[in-house]
């Protein structure tokens, strides 16, 4: 008979979760355990995170080989029309205060909590109209860039330039799915893009930058005319 490597206390532990556990050390007093569960959490997310990160840049440059970029632009719209636009329309629905908080959150968590190769790291500042979300790097699509897998052997990026590659030529596919998330469906679904973005002018040296406006109507029509020619929200609704 082998070896048996776990109590059944250890193989109870590895199965909770990790936040659980934390608390537990806390309410304890054994703060020394609390952290090092929180460290470990860290790396935790960082796995899970990129894995899934790598997934998607694999199977989108999958489909621009197939398909070419017409592929890529219907792939993104099949695949956003079901798992994206319930979100869109619930944060049209939301307050916009609470809406800045929870994109905080979620860069926090695609950041991967600062570990991991190139790890990424944002900043937020406000003024009278907007908050504006500073990546330097992103924590997925300027990371597989600056980490080099981008190239032979490796990811792809599109053939031409199009809307939704912000008027640029290979242009790297995994953040192909900005531009539709962000910007080109939401108009389409709820009037005005939820998320304006501008992406990095060197995807090696340069911030990624995600706009919050507290009135959608602000929004400058740059980020309309891009995908329909429209002036603004107003013309965007029509």
């Amino acid at each position: 008979m082998g070896e048996r490597w776990f109590s059944d206390e250890e193989l109870a532990a590895m199965s909770r979760p990790t936040m659980d556990r934390v608390v537990e050390a806390i309410d304890r007093g054994d703060l020394e355990a609390a952290r090092r569960l929180c460290e470990e959490m860290k790396y935790e997310g960082q796995f899970m995170h990129d894995m899934l990160v790598d997934g998607i840049a694999g199977l989108i440059s999958y489909v621009k080989h197939k398909l070419g970029d017409e592929g890529v632009e219907e792939a993104w719209e099949y695949s956003l029309e079901r798992g994206w636009k319930p979100t869109v329309e619930a944060i049209d629905r939301n307050d916009r205060r609470f809406i800045a908080q929870a994109l905080a959150a979620t860069w926090r968590a695609h950041s991967t909590s600062g570990v991991g190769p190139k790890p990424g790291a944002f900043e937020i500042a406000e003024d009278e109209e907007k908050l504006t979300f500073t990546m330097n790097p992103c924590g997925s699509g300027q990371r597989l860039v600056q980490l080099g897998r981008y190239g032979e052997g490796g990811f792809g990026t599109t053939d031409g330039a199009h809307s939704w590659t912000y008027g640029r030529k290979d242009f790297p596919l995994y953040c192909t799915h900005c531009a539709f998330m962000n910007e080109a469906l939401p108009i389409r679904w709820i009037g005005y893009p939820v998320y304006p973005s501008d992406p990095p002018t060197d995807f090696h040296s340069d911030p990624c930058t995600w706009y919050w406006y507290k009135d959608p109507a602000d929004i400058p029509q740059r980020h309309f005319a891009r995908h329909t020619g429209a002036e603004g929200a107003a013309e965007a609704d029509a």
